[in-house]
C-alpha cells in the first residue's frame, strides 16, 4: 500500500521528502508484520513528524536525512504482554532498519492508558502538538493530556540540559580515541555540540513558559526574554544552530578545530543549566548569584529530591516496580539508595561532576562509581566513569554504546 506523500522538511523540499516518504512506507509495513491486528495506528513524530526535519545533501543531488526517524506506535488495547511481545519483535527489526535507511529508527510503543498517565514532558506535547499517521486512527492519539506548553514544568528545562550534555559527554570522548574519527563519529560530535546549543534556548523557553513545539517560531519567543547579561550570547547562537538543524551543513566544520570548539561548548553549557537551576523551585533556597562550578555541582549532587520529574510522578507501586526493573537490567548499581528511582535521576547528579569538575580531589568518586554499578577505577577516573555513564544513557546503537568502539 503506498504512502500518501507528506511534508517533512523545512524549507519545503520535494525530492528529499519523496524519499522520507519511501522510507515511512518501509518503515510502517515492517511495523504492520509484527502484527496489525494489535495496533491502533502509526505516527512519525520529532522533527520530521513536525515537518522539520533535516536533511543534508551530496554531489550526486541524493540526499540523506540527519538526525533521527521517531515513530510512535499505540496498541489497540491496555494488555502488558501483547504489547511486551510487539515491542520485542520491532525493536527486532530496528537495528536492519536502520542500516538499510542509514538514518537511526527509534520507534516506541504504548498502550492508550500509557498515553492517558504520559507525565508532563516535552516529548509528550511534541507528540500531541504535531504528528504525521502513518497508519491507522489517529483518534489514539488523543489521549494525550499536554497540548499546552505553559503545562510543561521547569523540570523540562534540566532534562533538555541533561539529555544534549550527555552526549557532548559523548563527544568528548570521541574526541579523545587515539584513531582519527571516521565520518559517523566526526558527524554526531558536529551534531551533539549544535543540539546543546540549541538546547540553551529552548531549556529557557521552558523555563519562562514560552515553549513552542515548532523550531521556527522559538527564536522569535527567545528575542522576547529578558535574559541576565551572562545569557545574552544565547540568542544569536541558538538562530544559528537552529539553521543547521533545519538545514544541516557540515562542509563548514571540516576546518574547525573541533577540540576547542567542544570545549568552549562544553563550558557554555555549564553556565546556561547553571543559571536555569538557579531558577527553579527547590525545597531549600536557591544560592545568591552563581557560585564556582565545582561548589555549585557537588552541592547539586548532594540535594535531594528529584531532578528531572515532579515529586508526585514518583508516587505509586507502578512507577516503583518500573523504576526497579530499570535499575536491574540498565544500571545494576551497588549502592541500594536510588533503586526505586529512574535511573536518569542517578545519571543527572552525576553528569555534571563529570563535565564541568576537573579536581577529582573533591569529588565522590566511590559514590559516583556504586551509582553507575562499577567499582572505582584505579586511573583515568574521568574516561572509565564517563563510559560507564554513557553505556547506561544510551545503551544501543550508535557505536554499540561504547565510545571507542
Amino acid at each position: 500500500m503506498s504512502l500518501e506523500l507528506g511534508h517533512f522538511t523545512t524549507p519545503p523540499n520535494p525530492p528529499a521528502d519523496r524519499l522520507i516518504a519511501a522510507h515511512m512506507a518501509r518503515i510502517r509495513d515492517a511495523i504492520l508484520e509484527c502484527g496489525a491486528g494489535n495496533i491502533a495506528c502509526i505516527a512519525l513524530t520529532g522533527g520530521f513528524g513536525r515537518g522539520e526535519g533535516g536533511v543534508t545533501s551530496a554531489a550526486d543531488e541524493t540526499y540523506r536525512p540527519v538526525n533521527d526517524y521517531d515513530l510512535l506506535i499505540v496498541t489497540r488495547r491496555d494488555g502488558l504482554v501483547p504489547r511486551l511481545a510487539l515491542r520485542r519483535c520491532i525493536k527486532r527489526r530496528e537495528p536492519a532498519l536502520s542500516a538499510e535507511l542509514g538514518i537511526r529508527v527509534d520507534i516506541a510503543v504504548k498502550t492508550p492508558r500509557m498515553l492517558r498517565g504520559w507525565p508532563a514532558t516535552v516529548e509528550a506535547h511534541e507528540v500531541a502538538a504535531a504528528y504525521q499517521l502513518l497508519w491507522g486512527d489517529a483518534a489514539a492519539l488523543d489521549e494525550i493530556r499536554w497540548r499546552s506548553p505553559a503545562s510543561l514544568p521547569a523540570s523540562e528545562a534540566s532534562r533538555y540540559l541533561f539529555n544534549r550534555g550527555a552526549a557532548l559527554l559523548w563527544a568528548r570522548r570521541l574526541l579523545a580515541a587515539p584513531a582519527p574519527l571516521d565520518e559517523e563519529r566526526w558527524q554526531f560530535v558536529v551534531i551533539a555540540t549544535e543540539k546543546a546549543q540549541l538546547a540553551w534556548g529552548d531549556a529557557l523557553l521552558l523555563l519562562a513558559g514560552r515553549y513552542v513545539a515548532r523550531y521556527g517560531e522559538r527564536h522569535a519567543r527567545l528575542l522576547e526574554l529578558s535574559l541576565p547579561a551572562e545569557l545574552a550570547f544565547v540568542a544569536d547562537v541558538y538562530r544559528d544552530a537552529l539553521r543547521f538543524k533545519l538545514e544541516p551543513a557540515f562542509e563548514p566544520f571540516r576546518h574547525v578545530d573541533l577540540a576547542a570548539w567542544l570545549v568552549a561548548t562544553i563550558q557554555s553549557h555549564e553556565r546556561v543549566w547553571r543559571w536555569v537551576e538557579t531558577q527553579r523551585s527547590w525545597d531549600q533556597p536557591a544560592p545568591a548569584g552563581l557560585p564556582g562550578p565545582a561548589a555549585f555541582w557537588l552541592d547539586y549532587y548532594a540535594r535531594p529530591g528529584p531532578r528531572l520529574s515532579m515529586p508526585t510522578h514518583h508516587a505509586g507501586l507502578r512507577a516503583s516496580l518500573y523504576a526497579l526493573a530499570l535499575n536491574l537490567w540498565r544500571v545494576r548499581p551497588r549502592a541500594w539508595r536510588g533503586w526505586l528511582e529512574h535511573p536518569e535521576e542517578r545519571l543527572v547528579r552525576i553528569l555534571p561532576l563529570l563535565l564541568f569538575v576537573e579536581d577529582a580531589g573533591i569529588l565522590p568518586l566511590a559514590q559516583m562509581a556504586a551509582q553507575l554499578g562499577c567499582g572505582v577505577p584505579a586511573g583515568a577516573w574521568r574516561e572509565r566513569l564517563s563510559d560507564r555513564f554513557i553505556a547506561i544513557w544510551h545503551p544501543g546503537i550508535p557505536f554499540a554504546g561504547r565510545p571507542n568502539s
